[in-house]
């Protein structure tokens, strides 16, 4: 029956009129979302955006706010570079239906056909996984699975020799959980069956295609030793700037976030207001471009037919009064607003922040672009998305999406710092003597940590991160912030490092940020 419903909604989605009013002129809608972009920006302190709408085959609108870095004057522009993340994935697939379409791979190919070493916990996942299955989130691995790892600085190939130990909880291809290494899996497939690196065949394959000449995959080489002697650094290769929250506040992160570019299939893009939105206009029209195609249309609907349904989860990203049926493609989340049926993607990652979307009957697309973000941070484009979607679709109940998401994310980061301050009132105790929890410890899956005195604190070092220093903050647990750690975590990312132990020396350990595989305990090993 669950087949059929998803069926019909498909149907639905390709033939029904959609039941929404009568659409706003986009003249009227669009001075209203520019005042709306900026007051949001300024309540929220987002440094810098670009907003790009496309209509009927034309950018209709393209416009920056704010600055490249917060607290400088360089203005946020039509060619500034934005880490695209998670939107990385509607390029992957549109690039993996081409390859189908030239008979190098197929949807329902074998995972170890092209990977024979990769493996699962599950032994007959491992051996049944598909690309279909590796491109819609319905492997049966937790949401998310190997984040951390990406986080802390981990390379691809040894997060995928860890694969065997993430426990399997979802049922397979039939429950939704998100990923980003497994789809960066599909990296890997791409330069085996093309010969090339991962970056040359994005581009000869789909930015050429689609006439996107600011768009890469990757970071780009570094500056030259002349280039930086002469502050030519942005002009060599221009790179996206990165901003996140501490203590309430915007801060701008000089680090650049190398995590985005671990697996760069699932998350690694770059690319400017400008190319996107020819991007948005490449994708209304199933990938032509003069008439002619890159995928083949059977492959276009194919990549956007329903997978795996998707729960509604807290309103957050698919608004409970709005959207009553999410599922996932290859590549886009398929669901209603309104009751229009619309394409649609985010990403976000430590420092960036963007979301596109398309309403196909319309031909119409948008897409916000930020320099801000991070975990518990901001959900700013989803915000101006519903606003956008709400005044061209005249929907008549008026929402402040950018104060209410605002909110809801300060009431859940203020939740949890009082419930920290609740169990640490509970019961106060002192540290024991700093030597008794000093050691080497060591985990299955992350390796060893190790705990050092140091200038009568604690330190945590862990692989080639910086030493980060450990604060008392009740009994024996000792807190850290994420970013001391890694670039790859937030402002708003704090560690708890708890330990245990059998009478003597602290013989046990948890560290909160590393969360993942199936048993996180660290165990004293020196």
């Amino acid at each position: 029956m669950k087949r059929l419903l998803s069926v019909f909604w498909l149907v639905a989605f390709i033939l029904c009129p959609a039941r929404a009013n009568e659409r706003a002129p986009l003249p009227s809608v669009l001075p209203v979302l520019e005042t709306y972009v900026t007051e949001a920006m300024a309540a929220e302190g987002v440094p810098g955006a670009f907003v790009v709408v496309v209509k009927d085959g034309k950018v209709v609108y393209a416009k920056g706010f704010g600055v490249k870095i917060f607290g400088q004057n360089d203005p946020v522009d039509d060619h500034t570079p934005f880490a695209l993340a998670s939107l990385t994935k509607t390029f992957t697939n549109t690039l993996v239906a081409r390859l189908v379409d030239q008979g190098k791979l197929s949807w329902k190919d074998k995972v170890s056909k092209y990977l024979p070493d990769f493996r699962l916990s599950d032994a007959k996942v491992s051996q049944e996984l598909t690309i279909e299955d590796l491109l819609s989130h319905r492997c049966g691995l937790p949401g998310f699975t190997a984040d951390s790892l990406i986080e802390l600085g981990w390379s691809a190939s040894e997060i995928i020799s860890k694969m065997p130990l993430f426990p399997m909880t979802g049922e397979f291809r039939k429950t939704y959980d998100y990923q980003n290494a497994i789809v960066g899996i599909m990296g890997n497939i791409i330069e085996k069956v093309t010969g090339k690196p991962l970056s040359q065949v994005y581009q000869e394959e789909l930015f050429q295609f689609v006439g996107m000449k600011e768009t890469r995959l990757g970071e780009g080489p570094p500056p030259r030793f002349w280039q930086k002697l002469l502050g030519l650094c942005d002009k060599a290769t221009p790179r996206p700037t990165f901003h996140d929250t501490f203590q309430g506040k915007t801060r701008f992160l000089p680090k650049r976030n190398s995590a985005l570019y671990t697996f760069p299939a699932s998350s690694g893009i770059i690319s400017t207001g400008q190319d996107l939105g020819k991007w948005l206009i490449f994708q209304l029209n199933k990938t032509k471009v003069d008439g002619k195609a890159l995928v083949s249309e059977p492959h276009v609907d194919e990549m956007r037919r329903p997978r795996v349904d998707v729960p509604i989860q807290g309103g957050r990203q698919f608004p409970k009064n709005r959207v009553t049926e999410v599922h996932y493609g290859m590549g886009w989340f398929i669901h209603d607003y309104a009751g229009v049926p619309v394409l649609g993607h985010m990403g976000g990652m430590v420092g960036t922040r963007a979301v596109m979307l398309i309403v196909p009957q319309d031909n119409l697309g948008i897409a916000v672009l930020t320099n801000f973000g991070g975990m518990r941070i901001s959900l700013f484009p989803e915000a101006i998305r519903n606003k956008f979607l709400d005044l061209y679709l005249n929907v008549k109940e008026e929402q402040d999406w950018a104060r209410n998401l605002r909110e809801d994310m300060r009431h859940s980061r203020e939740k949890y710092d009082k419930q920290r301050r609740l169990d640490m009132l509970q019961g106060l105790a002192p540290a024991r003597d700093l030597d008794h929890y000093a050691g080497i410890y060591e985990n299955p899956l992350y390796g060893r940590v190790e705990i050092r005195k140091k200038d009568n604190a604690l330190t945590l070092i862990y692989r080639d991160r910086p030493e980060t220093k450990l604060d008392h903050w009740n009994g024996n647990i000792f807190q850290f912030e994420g970013s001391d750690l890694s670039s790859g975590f937030s402002g708003t990312d704090r560690g708890e490092v708890l330990f245990a132990s059998g009478g003597g020396k602290a013989d046990r350990m948890l560290i909160t940020l590393f969360h993942e595989g199936a048993d996180s305990l660290f165990h004293r090993v020196g």
